[in-house]
């Protein structure tokens, strides 16, 4: 299986550290930050169930220390330990290949966000192992149990048979016929059909809309009285006779 880098960091600090003098853990305020041991390359790298944080001399590119996480998520704090004051430093559990002596070491990022990466880089690794553990045991399970002994393979000459019941509502045939829809019935050449006789029925002109009379003033408004007229004319001659 190929190795995968989970996280990779140009410039880190390692720190010579004192022993934890409490039991919660270990605190960055007490190595003196400000004086790293050296100055690194790191580079988090997995490769199945296995995987190493390794430390590289930023001069030389040489391997400078390695801390090979172990293979029980649950013992990952003895490897890799947040310190109890900062978000940004760590303490490494540092083994030599050949002799397989081991030693704590400090490990300080710049950034808040390259130490956050970091710690994912771990988890990630911390969940695989879960995952692959469970996994495992579900296997082992089923393999025990009398479904595993079951063969489901079909035989030569067996067949299976799928019935699949039709819609109450589906028609017969699946292709429209003219004329089915909402829209207007097509004919050959994408004509419209001419309607049947005596189907429609002739729209009549809207009526006008009646209209208001407009206000007229006093003067406006008189309406000559024909039917008075002799009578004026009478009037006048009754006057003429008197004077």
């Amino acid at each position: 299986m190929a190795s995968v880098c989970l996280f990779s960091c140009k410039e880190c600090y390692v720190y010579q550290i004192p022993p934890t003098s409490s039991a919660s853990g270990h605190r960055a305020n007490d190595w003196n930050v400000d004086k790293w041991l050296k100055e690194v390359s790191l580079k988090v790298k997995s490769e199945g169930e296995s995987c190493v944080v390794s430390l590289f001399d930023m001069e030389t590119g040489e391997l400078f220390a390695e801390c090979p996480l172990p293979q029980k998520p649950e013992n990952f704090l003895s490897s890799v330990e947040p310190v109890t004051d900062s978000s940004r430093y760590f303490v490494l559990k540092i083994v030599d290949g050949k002799s397989k002596r081991h030693a704590f070491l400090g490990l300080g990022f710049r950034e808040r966000m390259q130490a956050s990466d970091f710690n994912a880089a771990i988890d990630e690794h911390r969940q695989y192992l879960r995952r692959k553990k469970e996994a495992d045991a579900y296997k082992k399970q089923f393999s025990s149990s009398a479904e595993a002994s079951k063969d489901y393979s079909l035989k030569e000459g067996e067949k299976i048979t799928i019935q699949i019941k039709k819609s109450p509502n589906a028609k017969k045939s699946g292709r429209l016929s003219l004329g089915e829809g909402k829209g207007p019935t097509m004919v050959a050449g994408g004509l419209l059909a001419p309607p049947p006789p005596g189907g429609t029925k002739k729209k009549e002109a809207p009526a006008a809309a009646a209209t208001s009379p407009s206000p007229q003033t006093n003067e406006s408004a008189w309406v000559a009285d024909f039917d008075s007229f002799p009578e004026e004319e009478s009037a006048k001659e009754s006057v003429t006779q008197v004077a």
